[in-house]
């Protein structure tokens, strides 16, 4: 299943604080093997029933709620928070799903069987269905995530599998109702590069709609977009990345917009919304982010904006027609940006390599499925 990307050769010019270096760097996207799988689950493997350090991320309603998280969370209770838990679920999902004799496939069958039962399940739905307590409680990030991994499991034909769906079956519509109840009062999209960003949860969430055919949330999600996302022009493409940023912006809402838009009206959005290529003002999206402090947990979010950039630009590129000249050079620089963060994410401690397994495998992925 080795996916060979062959381009002519490219140089990266790779911007320090002293100056510009060049740079020749690998010109084939990393291959989404068994090899390169073992290795990236395996993070996501060794955090999801680690149970320490962890961020809380609810209020304390009262003295009853002092408690440890793990027993208000019984699904999604490692990986340094709820969202990363559920999406290291999701990657372990994913691998087994592409990788059904993958060395390491009884484990994560025992792990998913373990966090994902009926009983735990029914724990987590009935904590959300505490509205003061979930109103805003990983809003939309763990929620589009969560959605994302009950699509992962509704379209495997897997006996076990499907003993996880139906037990996350409540979960998942209870987080698509509150995402449709939050948009009918939500008055502007949320713009930044971390997990609040409206587009990029949609776009996982347009993921999980198209899969399982909710066609009320995708209609909500359609109909905010058209009114807030297809008015965009100019996005501020020279002010990225802030330096904590694991999220492009301007790309989050472009991938969006390519799911959402015809062809043809998504090639003139497209045009108007970010800057031409050759452009001093796309500049800053064509070079990887210098990372001086891997292990430090919000810098290191660089290494995942490396993957995110790599993933939307390809998303991109697949919505572009192929006589667009635009195609090619995103595609080009997908691979650059995806050979950095491989390049880098081993080396990032327990801050990073908690989360940034899913981000490697949902980019090579996206790779993988395009071609």
């Amino acid at each position: 299943m080795k996916i060979l990307i062959l381009m002519t050769a490219l140089t990266l010019f790779a911007c320090g604080r002293t100056g510009v270096e060049e740079k020749t760097v690998n010109t084939l996207m990393p291959t989404f093997d068994e090899s390169r799988a073992t290795s990236l689950i395996r993070l996501s493997m060794s955090c999801v029933e680690r149970k320490y350090p962890y961020k809380i991320g609810y209020r304390f309603q009262g003295e009853e709620w002092v408690k440890p998280h793990y027993e208000v969370h019984p699904s999604f209770y490692g990986c340094w928070d709820w969202h990363s838990a559920v999406h290291g679920h999701w990657s372990m999902v994913k691998v087994l799903k592409t990788f059904p004799e993958i060395s390491v496939a009884d484990s994560i069958r025992m792990k998913l069987s373990n966090n994902l039962s009926a009983e735990n399940l029914d724990r987590e739905y009935r904590f959300f269905a505490k509205e003061e307590f979930t109103k805003s409680f990983e809003r939309t990030y763990g929620w589009a995530w969560l959605l994302k991994l009950y699509a992962e499991l509704y379209t495997w034909d897997d006996a076990e599998g499907k003993q996880w769906l139906t037990a996350m079956e409540p979960l998942a519509r209870i987080l698509s109702q509150k995402t449709i109840e939050y948009l009918d009062v939500l008055s502007s999209p949320l713009r930044p590069g971390t997990h609040a960003n409206t587009a990029f949860s949609f776009g996982l969430m347009m993921e999980y709609a198209s899969a399982v055919g909710d066609a009320e949330l995708e209609k909500a999600i359609r109909e905010f977009s058209r009114k807030y996302f297809l008015p965009d022009v100019d996005c501020p493409t020279a002010y990225e990345p802030s330096g904590t940023d694991f999220l492009s912006p301007c790309l989050a809402e472009a991938a969006l917009m390519g799911k959402l838009l015809e062809p043809g009206q998504y090639q003139s959005w497209l045009g108007e919304f970010l800057p031409p290529f050759s452009d001093k003002k796309f500049e800053p999206l064509t070079v990887p982010p210098l990372v001086l402090d891997r292990e430090d947990p919000g810098i290191g979010h660089l290494i995942g904006l490396m993957f995110h950039r790599a993933w939307t630009m390809r998303q991109i590129a697949e919505a572009l027609s192929e006589n667009d000249e635009r195609k090619q050079k995103l595609r080009e620089l997908a691979v650059i940006h995806a050979n950095r963060g491989y390049e880098l994410m081993f080396d990032s401690g327990y801050g990073g390599e908690h989360w940034l397994a899913t981000f490697a495998i949902y980019t090579l992925g996206e790779t993988l499925r395009a071609n």
